[in-house]
């Protein structure tokens, strides 16, 4: 197991992590200090665990946000999750669909030669 030390309106946090997703982790806590240093910027400084639990609503609240966006992109396209697979695997088979008759076809021709 990996092991990431983060740092966050400066002060340090030593997270594990499985192997390979250092840089990942690496991201994400830079992302929280950036958030953390746009809020006490906006607002004053804060205790930290009133800012990290800012921060976590900040972006519960983006997250939030996109889930919603991603609905409405969904309802636009007149596809939900199992109809958006349906549609899929319809353009799927019609694609193999039409692969085989050309192979078949092209068989054929080689037969008759």
């Amino acid at each position: 197991m990996a092991q990431v030390t983060l740092t966050i309106a400066g002060h340090q946090y030593h997270i594990s992590c499985d192997d390979g997703q250092e840089a990942q982790i690496g991201r994400l806590g830079r992302y929280l200090d950036q958030r953390g240093r746009e809020l006490t910027a906006a607002i004053g400084p804060i205790q930290e665990n009133l800012l990290l639990a800012m921060v976590g609503l900040l972006i519960a609240d983006e997250l939030a946000e996109t889930y919603g966006e991603l609905e409405e992109l969904r309802a636009a396209s007149g596809f939900g999750g199992a109809e958006t697979k349906a549609a899929a695997e319809a353009v799927a088979v019609d694609a193999i669909e039409a692969l085989s008759t050309r192979i078949e076809t092209i068989a054929e021709r080689l037969r008759g030669a």
